[in-house]
């Protein structure tokens, strides 16, 4: 590029050559040469100061922390954090999905910026809000070359885990000839009053599995579960301890503590039926007016290397998205699973809705 600008001035300067034309002639260059530079150029796109962004965040010293992590493993998670990075304070607020989005929007348009960083299933009111309506902060995190490209949704949101539905049941009182195989079997008379699950206002993964449910013709579940006298419990944890103390002898739940109870030794068989499975990558994201913002990114990007995917992995019970790591011990990887759907695929928003307003007016449930 020196050697274009020294032949441009060399061509134009002459013993006629005044200093103002001079000066315009360099001005003029300069400014063609940088239109004709592309957007997505290094200029356009320079590569951040890591070390920058590490001392920015210990000077923050404090990280907000918005998830659906199981509760039992986010301290570990959070631990090993901070033996990385010491001196940062961790606080988290923990919801279901569908109501963690539902606060965040709420305070975004309130201007009541609290979350650092945010890891979660999104529906799409999250991926509205993240396109287009300036939810969350666009960067690169130098981990994020390690990945394969579609964990990236815009720069602005990675993929760094996924949740499957599945069926357990309680191997100590259920006979493996009598284990239920399919989704149908959920309804089956013979598990009347002993079926647990999750209820679809609560978790987006639910509202996924119900329209797979719809998509292969399943119809009418709400109306077969109720008529089974399915009981709700607070989420895949309650549906899985359910099972475990024997509230409930089957469940159907995001797989999420199916890992780590396994690893326990609990007496728990479960199926991913032949019929295929809904599944919901979870995302982190650091909001764009996060108060703490470097220290946003320092978790997140922590969260996708080689070692925090690994604890990830292992406190929330499910496959990581980075290529490479240990697999988990019990559970199969998705690429293992048969007729495998992203319930943001075959569920919009007013799909869901209308199963949530569906399901609570078949319960009775307002």
């Amino acid at each position: 590029m020196t050697q274009i600008i020294a032949r441009a001035l060399r061509s134009r300067t002459t013993t006629h050559c005044q200093p103002f034309s001079l000066r315009r002639t360099i001005t003029t260059f300069l400014a063609t040469l940088l239109l004709a530079i592309p957007a997505t150029s290094v200029w356009a796109q320079p590569v951040a100061d890591w070390p920058t962004v590490e001392a920015l965040a210990k000077k923050e010293g404090t990280l907000s922390l918005y998830h659906n992590l199981r509760p039992s493993g986010i301290e570990k998670l959070l631990s090993e954090f901070r033996k990385t990075y010491p001196g940062i304070k961790t606080e988290q607020m923990r919801l279901g999905s569908a109501p963690l989005i539902e606060r965040f929007a709420t305070e975004f348009t309130a201007g009541r910026n609290l979350a650092d960083v945010v890891i979660t299933f999104p529906d799409e009111t999250m991926l509205k809000g993240v396109d287009t309506g300036g939810w969350a902060l666009e960067w690169t995190p130098p981990e994020l070359s390690a990945f394969k490209p579609d964990i990236n949704r815009g720069n602005k949101m990675f993929a760094v885990h996924t949740s499957r539905n599945v069926i357990i049941w309680n191997k100590q009182r259920v006979k493996a000839a009598d284990a239920p195989k399919e989704w149908t079997d959920l309804w089956d008379p013979k598990w009347k009053g002993k079926v647990a699950m999750d209820p679809p206002w609560r978790s987006i993964a639910v509202q996924g599995l119900i329209a797979h449910w719809s998509n292969i013709g399943l119809s009418d579940s709400a109306q077969k579960l109720k008529a089974n006298d399915v009981r709700f419990f607070e989420g895949s944890a309650g549906v899985f301890q359910a099972v475990l103390r024997g509230d409930a002898l089957v469940g159907t739940l995001a797989d999420l503590p199916l890992e780590p109870g396994l690893v326990d030794g609990a007496p728990i068989g479960f199926v991913y039926p032949k019929s295929g499975t809904a599944i919901n990558d979870g995302y982190v994201m650091v909001p764009a007016k996060a108060p703490h913002i470097n220290a946003g990114k320092l978790f997140a990007n922590w969260v996708m290397s080689a070692h925090g995917q690994v604890v990830l992995q292992e406190i929330g019970g499910l496959p990581g998205t980075r290529p490479g790591i240990t697999p988990p011990k019990f559970i199969p990887a998705t690429a293992s699973l048969s007729n495998v759907v992203d319930s943001l695929a075959i569920s919009s928003s007013a799909q869901q809705t209308q199963a949530i307003n569906t399901w609570r007016e078949v319960f009775g449930i307002r």
